[in-house]
């Protein structure tokens, strides 16, 4: 059986988290813009690492950027809009869910507003950071709210595989 996170403890944890990860998103999308807008891409350890600036009018990899309107704005706005608040209740008021759960839904809420603020503010998102070799070795250009979807999502793949370890090692007990 798990073991349940607090309620208290969740409303403790996610008003001051959610705001950071978006506070701390949006400082540097604006450090972006005024640092990287029109300028070269700066490398760093042997070109491993970018920062080029980068505006993603799609989702991961500009999906649905030019797609017509109203299906570009469902997809991109109004469809986030409705996960998101799901995400956020279901982390705040789930009878069922232990810290693990919590923190993977509460990080993914949190980077999908950040990445919806410029969505709905600039009718694309601000990307800057670039990791990678040659193909397939690299990532797409990304944003600090797509390392904390990422880090959420990965929360929710470590708890997939706890939870699996756990079921095996009580049917191996019996």
């Amino acid at each position: 059986m798990k073991e349940m996170y607090p309620l208290k403890k969740r409303f403790l944890y996610f008003i001051p988290t959610f705001i950071f990860f978006i506070a701390f998103d949006q400082v540097t999308k604006i450090w972006a813009v005024e640092t990287l807008k029109g300028e070269m891409p700066r490398h760093y350890l042997f070109g491993l690492a970018q920062l080029t600036y980068a505006e993603n009018s799609g989702a991961w990899g500009n999906l649905g950027g030019t797609w017509q309107e109203p299906f570009r704005s469902l997809f991109l706005i109004a469809l986030p809009i409705i996960v998101l608040i799901a995400f956020a209740l279901f982390a705040l008021l789930s009878k069922k869910i232990n810290r693990i759960e919590f923190w993977s839904y509460a990080l993914i809420a949190a980077g999908g507003c950040g990445n919806l603020i410029d969505r709905i503010r600039f009718n694309y998102v601000v990307d800057f950071l670039y990791l990678g070799i040659k193909r397939p070795f690299e990532t797409n250009i990304f944003n600090i709210a797509d390392v904390v979807i990422m880090t959420g999502f990965g929360f929710m793949v470590l708890n997939i595989y706890l939870d699996w370890k756990n079921k095996k090692n009580i049917k191996a007990s019996q």
